[in-house]
């Protein structure tokens, strides 16, 4: 029926009506709207009244217009064609459609562009034999939607190549001076060249990414790059540490895109919103975690996906920054603890030194030692007293405070004088050491050989300090092969105390430089060592 039209047939009253089966013939096929819908009575009357009137004013350019749309359609429906056999039946129909535009339509708009009669006779007689081969290529059920199964950016890019293949040959006659046939023979081989090289440049085979690369990242951008938004997640979260305040900057940086007309989000009860609500909105859920953007107008498949990419992003740095709050919070507690588990220990071994003292006192025996041993004793269980206090009120990491180290092995030996333990070697004349490490530790290994010598009568207690640095051993029983392999590295079960002391020594003296190992665990010998790491070996 166009071909009809086209070779002449529009001047006939009687072959337009060609025109209006033409068009319900397109309908028919037209891949851009489900046929399952139903056209509403404004939509038939606007309708009707686009068919009337393109009939009344049916002519070669309006046939020229549509054979360019009708080849654009049926070039972006190829893409979407799978089989082979489908995609000849397209081709064949796209060239026919290109052959009624050159041959049929063009010569009927400019008196320039004339065919021989002859030739051109012939064409409007034999082309019409190709059609029924179209018949041995049946095209197969559609496997997606109306809409989807044409690509627009290719339709498109069909048209405008059809555009520039007429007008190029209508422009080339009179500057080269050469007939119609001739001219649109060296415009068609001019733009096949220039698509092969569109087409090299598209998916080049090396070195090259090619400038369909660089399309597709401007139409995946739609307004806000990746690389932007991440720049801005980056941003925010630089000025907000909290997790609920990045998330309502990161939401009021996304409802500045132009294609945004609000967003809200919701985190357990808490809500949030920036700018307006509408009826096209796009949800993303995770966890207690719920986003909502509104949009401007009816957003695209594109649109929904490329929105999905930008907040899961935004989600992860929220879930980043809420993890990294929640592990601050529980290392706040565990420094809560471990600082209660500490004092209550340093404690539990001052009120053993009171209770030693007073022990001591009540043994017959001159009162002028006992007097000498409180005199010399309760200054440092008191100054010890207050240093624990201090560490309640102002909590620290580790306490670092150097002294002199004979000065502190002096002290220690006066401490324990009266609870039988043997003492050898002395430091460095000028040697220092961190006072709050080696107290925690002599305190704990003399606390527990002194109650491990309740257990066993007779054990001999040791306490050696020299350049293999601060040694205490003793000759009793070897401790259990469960207990020794962790007394250093976690919290044991304990027959006197809390079995946190050692733990919290050996993590004390590790954040200090130094390690406390069981050096020894046989019967007859326990041997624990204190030492600088750089020693340890």
């Amino acid at each position: 029926m166009l071909h009809a039209l086209a070779f002449g047939g529009w001047q006939v009253p009687a072959v337009r009506l060609l025109w209006l089966v033409a068009l319900g013939l397109f309908l028919i096929w037209q891949p851009f709207v489900d046929g399952e819908q139903r056209i509403s009575g404004r939509q038939g009357v606007a309708l009707i009244g686009a068919v009337l009137a393109s009939t009344l004013l049916l002519g070669p350019w309006l046939l020229l217009i549509w054979s360019g749309a009708l080849a654009a359609s049926i070039g972006g429906r190829v893409m979407g064609a799978v089989q082979r056999g489908e995609r000849a039946g397209y081709l064949l129909a796209f060239g026919y459609l290109i052959a009624l535009t050159m041959l049929g339509i063009v010569p009927e708009i400019s008196p320039a562009a004339q065919v021989d009669a002859g030739l051109r006779d012939a064409v409007a007689i034999l082309m019409p034999l190709a059609l029924p081969v179209l018949l041995l290529f049946p095209a197969q059920p559609p496997r997606r939607k109306s809409g989807e199964a044409f690509d627009l950016f290719y339709g498109i890019l069909v048209f405008l190549v059809l555009a520039v293949l007429v007008l190029g040959a209508l422009a080339y006659m009179p500057i080269g001076g050469t007939g119609y046939i001739e001219s649109l023979f060296k415009t068609s081989m001019t733009v096949a060249g220039a698509l092969l090289v569109v087409a090299w440049a598209w998916n080049p085979r090396g070195g090259f990414s090619g400038i369909g690369s660089a399309i597709s990242h401007y139409l995946l951008s739609l307004g806000m790059p990746l690389e932007q938004w991440l720049v801005h997640l980056s941003q925010e979260s630089e000025r907000n540490h909290d997790p609920e305040m990045f998330l309502a900057a990161a939401m009021r940086r996304l409802a500045g895109t132009p294609w945004v007309l609000g967003v809200s989000w919701q985190v357990g009860a808490v809500k949030g919103c920036v700018g307006e609500a509408s009826s096209f909105t796009h949800d993303t859920h995770a966890g207690d975690l719920k986003l909502t953007v509104f949009f401007r107008h009816l957003p695209s498949p594109a649109l929904h996906w490329h929105l999905e990419w930008l907040l899961r992003l935004a989600i992860e740095f929220y879930l980043v920054k809420r993890q990294s709050q929640q592990l601050q919070r529980m290392g706040y507690a565990q420094a809560i603890y471990e600082t209660g588990a500490r004092v209550t220990h340093d404690v539990k071994n001052l009120l053993q030194s009171l209770q030693g003292l007073c022990y001591a006192a009540t043994q017959p025996g001159d009162p002028a030692e006992v007097a000498n041993l409180l005199r010399r004793q309760l200054p440092q269980i008191a100054d010890r007293l207050k240093s624990t206090l201090d560490k309640l009120q102002s909590p620290q990491l580790e306490d670092d405070e150097r002294l002199d180290a004979r000065a502190w092995w002096l002290h220690l030996q006066d401490r324990y004088a009266h609870a039988g333990i043997e003492w050898h070697g002395a430091p460095h004349p000028e040697e220092t050491l961190p006072r709050a490490l080696f107290d925690r530790v002599a305190e704990n290994l003399l606390q527990n050989a002194l109650s491990k010598r309740q257990r066993e009568s007779g054990l001999a207690i040791a306490v050696m300090f020299g350049e293999a640095g601060l040694s205490v051993s003793d000759n009793g029983s070897a401790m259990p092969p469960e207990v020794a392999e962790g007394v250093l590295s976690a919290p044991v079960a304990s027959h006197d105390g809390l079995g946190v002391g050692l733990y919290h020594a050996a993590r004390q003296a590790e954040a200090l430089g130094y390690r406390l190992a069981l050096v020894e665990n046989r019967p007859g010998c326990v041997l624990f060592r204190l030492k600088p790491a750089l020693r340890a070996s």
